[in-house]
């Protein structure tokens, strides 16, 4: 049986003023040109990435459950984003870039297709878009620095892409935070026996190619997941949580936040026209290696996926609190 969620309870206003600039309603995001490769992972250690997240804060009342040995690297560019506000025009709108670690999982207890992406690790441009991902929905977003190649009008073609993270490494009293660089993402020469399918114009299409590129060990998702895209949502999983101001070792808020993403429009997607190797540089501040069992060799990961699209971030449900 699905866990319940929490009851309502009254809430207080929120407080606004200029010190705070915050989404505080449903996004929708306009020409967003996304790219995602698949990556090799630990699946037990991204299991106990999962646990610790999830299942020990609610002392087993949220568990997901890791689907298969790979991770996915999403590299997000977002045209223009804005909230919504009911009839009301939007007041302003921004763009934005993320790079995020996507894991994977199901929910426990919550049927068969209880598809969830959760973000592990996500880097974003912009003050503003960090400050309302973690304070309304629990995004786990911090600030990263981005080098990409231009966007060609043909999504297939060859880019690259870097990003850097403001890391400390080593752990010492004479380590200085620094920017560093952490993923890099670039083509391999041209092999002639890559499949180019062309543009795929139809959620269902595209649901199809995604799930060719699940491994052997994924084999069983692959119906799940084209099921889960073709329906033209994600629902996506978080741990929202801030530290108590007297102990900041303890929080003083903590819940599991559920939130859905539904594709509103799709001007086309495929796979790339290049097959692309990987670099992921861990840091004492971002342990990728123990965490996930993420290699900091360059690696070959394939054909990238790439979408051109819309789509609208709804609010989240808290599925648990503390």
């Amino acid at each position: 049986m699905a866990v319940a969620p929490p009851p309502p309870r009254a809430l207080p206003p929120y407080v606004i003023n200029g010190n705070l600039y915050d989404a505080l309603a449903a996004v929708q995001l306009e020409n967003v040109v996304m790219h995602n490769f698949c990556v090799p992972a630990d699946p037990v250690k991204i299991q106990a990435w999962l646990d610790r997240t999830f299942a020990e804060p609610s002392g087993g009342a949220v568990r997901y459950k890791a689907l298969g040995d790979k991770v996915f690297l999403g590299v997000a560019e977002i045209g223009r984003l804005y909230t919504l506000n009911g009839d009301q025009p939007p007041k302003g709108h921004t763009s934005e870039i993320d790079f995020t670690i996507w894991l994977l999982a199901q929910r426990e207890d919550d049927g068969l297709f209880a598809l969830r992406w959760i973000p592990a690790y996500l880097f974003v441009d912009s003050g503003p878009v960090l400050v309302s991902g973690r304070e309304v929905w629990g995004f786990p977003k911090q600030l990263g620095k981005f080098d990409f190649s231009p966007q060609e009008p043909d999504r297939a073609a060859a880019r690259r892409f870097s990003v850097q993270g403001w890391v400390v490494d080593p752990y010492a009293p004479d380590s200085p935070a620094r920017w560093a660089p952490m993923f890099e993402i670039r083509p391999l020469p041209r092999a002639g026996d890559l499949k180019r399918p062309g543009v795929l114009s139809t959620l269902e299409a595209l649901a199809a190619h995604t799930a060719e590129r699940l491994t052997t060990a994924m084999a069983t998702l692959a119906g799940k997941v084209q099921t889960t895209i073709a329906g033209g949502g994600i629902t996506m999983a978080f741990l929202k949580q801030f530290p108590d101001a007297a102990r900041p070792d303890f929080a003083c808020y903590q819940g599991i936040i559920e939130a859905e993403a539904k594709i509103t429009g799709l001007r086309g997607s495929g796979l790339t026209d290049d097959a692309y190797e990987v670099r992921i540089t861990p840091y004492a501040t971002h342990p990728y290696l123990n965490e996930l069992g993420l290699s900091p060799d360059w690696q070959s990961v394939g054909q990238g996926l790439w979408m051109d699209f819309d789509f609208r971030q709804e609010l989240g449900a808290e599925q648990w609190r503390a």
